[in-house]
């Protein structure tokens, strides 16, 4: 009865090292991918950011004196593209997939 306590504690001892020096080599490598795959987004991100700029920049620039009504619906754009910007940067911090343009009905 003596020998099936050691043994089942060895056992139980045994699993429980294992499991956790698994544990910290995984953390590590996941840890450093996450690391890597957040710089890498924080670039992309970046250059999003860079380009939907210069092109907003360069639309409001080539318009000339708009009416109030020309004027709102520029207004309403930026703000949508402002709001598609942090949409897509969040969807992809998350890891999920860009939405596609849907028409609603």
């Amino acid at each position: 009865m003596h020998t099936g306590l050691i043994i089942i504690a060895t056992a139980l001892l045994s699993s429980i090292f294992t499991v956790a020096i698994g544990w910290l080599i995984v953390r590590r490598f996941w840890q450093q991918e996450l690391e890597y795959r957040l710089r890498q987004l924080h670039d992309d991100i970046g250059r999003t950011v860079e380009t939907r700029v210069r092109r907003a920049v360069t639309e409001s620039l080539n318009d000339t004196i708009k009416p109030s009504d020309m004027l709102r619906e520029t207004t309403w754009k930026a703000a949508k593209s402002g709001t598609d910007l942090i949409s897509d940067s969040v969807s992809v911090l998350l890891g999920k997939w860009r939405r596609q343009p849907s028409d609603d009905f």
